[in-house]
């Protein structure tokens, strides 16, 4: 009797958490999380007369013409590689440079 009623227990605690995780989740789109649903109000062909705008005003550069995100477009460093190696250099000796643990 003992083992039973612990068992019932388990067994219903068990099942409140099974429900608790599987409520509000809807996996009839197959997708997780659910996917909230969002309408354009722009037209196909407005997004592509926007992006021809964007190329020709040089906002924008395709990916096969070498754009990387991570380069601003037109800056270019004043600083020489060996400068740059040299403030390093005394950062790391005056102490200004974290190493992480190295």
């Amino acid at each position: 009797m003992k083992n039973a009623s612990r068992f019932a227990i388990v067994a219903a605690i068990a099942m409140s958490a099974v429900a608790a995780q599987a409520a509000g989740l809807d996996f009839a789109d197959g997708h997780y999380p659910p996917q909230e649903q969002s309408h354009s109000t722009l037209t196909r062909a407005q997004v592509l007369a926007e992006l021809k705008a964007a190329q020709a005003s040089g906002e924008f550069r395709a990916i096969e013409e070498g754009y990387h995100f991570s380069q601003a477009p037109g800056t270019r460093s004043t600083v020489s590689r060996e400068q740059v190696r040299q403030e390093a250099v005394a950062a790391n000796q005056a102490g200004q440079l974290d190493n992480f643990g190295g």
